[in-house]
């Protein structure tokens, strides 16, 4: 027999018996069906959401889905905070962010899971992710849907055509800012900071080991927004904008897209729905010659490794459900099952919050995006180990949504040379505390 033949065939065969493998090693857990015909509106701005709930039904064909898509983030927040306050009209099921998820366990509009059986899931799920959906590490408020931890999104073109290595730490991701103006005569940023953000910014800090919130025993609680490593981090990349290495486009809009198709951004620290997001964005226009592709998000020293969190989302369900059975098994189904895992990805570009889920295959197909747009790279690699280096122990406070509109106001003062990056973190933390205060909670500062 040809060796070469021999050998493929060998390879072949390897790669079918670890799909298999893969295949009969993923566990679901044990699906109680529910009696009766039920229909659940959930609320949720998932891309194709609609697809995978139509396969839940396949499986159980006496609970419809009625999903409907109010937008993203504050454009549903907004209804759900009227319907919970209102005691009427809001869905069976929710689709709420890690960071927002304290907002509402505050207004007592969610049901505590344990009571539908959530406690048993907790080893299907990443270790960080439950403790995002059991702050306490008692009640259990949502069912972990998907994560984004932090990785760095760059043009390998660019690298390659300016001959400068792929940055690994913090400093030769300043170095390589340096470099590429000079040689670009200014034209080309090493990356964008995205400035309106707070969740992004707080990822970054979250990686390198700091702590935004603490609550304690008693329920109140102490902030430390302006903490030693928040600082240096600002500091960091407001010295990097100062220099002229780095843009600050608003995230998802024009603004961002079209300079990084053009080829005048290297780089994007980007989450793990982020792939999904330039493979759509810049499907139509990549850019000439561009090729993305993805690597580790760069670390203070060599040999470390760590990763923070920007985004990612929980499904709850409301107090004010009349099916609470029927949707805990919706929700379940659909962030344990291996169709409702491959469904979220292939039509939402949702990275698995499941343990099971970051190694399937499917995830990793090479002719599918996000891969394809990636040149084939396997992304989900490159996330899975990014997901399991974050840290366990974060909280997040009830008031982030304010946190999040002071953040945006003093760094466009920051931007503006009106103060600097680091008095824009210490305005952060006092226009934030009085905030929350004045909205009731008791909070103190501290470091």
């Amino acid at each position: 027999m040809n060796r070469k033949f021999l050998k493929a065939t060998m390879l072949g065969t390897t790669a079918i018996l670890s799909a298999s493998l893969a295949q009969d090693n993923f566990r679901e857990p044990q699906y109680r069906d529910v009696q009766g015909n039920v229909t659940l509106e959930v609320w949720s701005w998932v891309p194709g959401l609609d697809k995978t709930a139509a396969e839940f039904t396949k499986q159980f064909p006496n609970i419809k889905i009625n999903v409907v898509n109010l937008g993203g983030g504050a454009q549903t927040y907004n209804r759900l905070q009227t319907a919970c306050r209102a005691g009427s009209g809001a869905p069976d099921v929710a689709q709420i962010e890690y960071g927002f998820l304290p907002t509402y366990i505050e207004t007592n509009c969610l049901v505590d899971l344990r009571t539908l059986g959530a406690s048993n899931l907790r080893s299907y799920f990443v270790p960080w992710t439950w403790r995002q959906v059991s702050p306490r590490n008692q009640e259990v408020y949502g069912i972990p849907q998907d994560t984004g931890p932090l990785a760095m999104i760059y043009r390998a073109d660019i690298f390659k055509r300016y001959n400068i290595p792929v940055p690994r730490t913090w400093d030769e991701f300043a170095r390589a800012g340096a470099r590429l103006s000079e040689l670009s005569k200014g034209q080309v940023k090493i990356g964008n900071f995205f400035s309106t953000y707070s969740p992004w910014f707080i990822a970054l800090v979250w990686a390198q080991g700091g702590q935004m919130w603490r609550q304690n025993a008693d329920g109140s609680w102490v902030q430390t927004l302006n903490n030693p490593t928040s600082k240096a981090v600002a500091k960091f990349w407001g010295d990097l904008i100062k220099a002229g290495y780095v843009s600050t486009f608003p995230a998802f809009t024009p603004d961002f897209w079209n300079p990084m198709a053009a080829g005048r951004i290297a780089t994007s620290m980007e989450a793990a729905w982020g792939p999904g997001s330039f493979a759509g964005s810049l499907a139509q226009n990549p850019g000439q010659g561009a090729q993305y592709r993805v690597a580790n998000l760069p670390q203070r020293t060599l040999g470390s490794f760590a990763s923070g969190n920007w985004g990612g989302s929980s499904n709850v369900i409301t107090r004010q459900s009349k099916n609470p059975q029927a949707a805990m098994l919706f929700i379940n189904w659909l962030n344990t099952s291996r169709t409702g895992i491959v469904s979220d990805w292939n039509n939402g570009g949702l990275f698995p919050a499941a343990q099971a889920g970051l190694s399937l295959p499917e995830l990793r197909n090479p002719d599918v995006n996000p891969s394809k747009f990636f040149g084939g790279q396997d992304v989900i690699t490159v996330y899975q180990r990014a997901s399991q280096a974050v840290n366990v122990d974060f909280t997040w406070a009830p008031w982030l949504p304010a946190a999040d509109a002071v953040f945006a106001d003093v760094m466009a003062q920051a931007i503006q040379g009106r103060i600097t990056f680091e008095q824009a973190i210490d305005q952060w933390q006092e226009r934030t505390l009085a905030e929350a205060r004045r909205n009731g909670y008791k909070v103190t500062g501290g470091q």
